[in-house]
């Protein structure tokens, strides 16, 4: 069984287990226009879908893996 497991911890704190994953992946970076920068984080599962919108103020903190720890 595949799962995901997600934890942001920044004055804010969210956790989230998903069970039965099928992929995960992220959609291009986009400017929005006030300058900031969006991108999707999906992640696929057996019973759906879960779509985190990511906000950041420069396309480098949206990067996502272990590298970027």
């Amino acid at each position: 069984m595949k799962v995901a497991a997600i934890s942001f911890n920044d004055n804010h704190g969210i956790s989230l287990d998903v069970e039965g994953v099928t992929h995960i992946g992220t959609g291009v970076p986009m400017e929005l226009d006030d300058g900031s920068w969006f991108m999707e984080l999906l992640i696929r599962t057996n019973s759906g879908t879960i779509a985190l919108q990511l906000v950041a103020d420069s396309p480098d903190k949206l990067a996502i893996g272990s590298d970027n720890v």
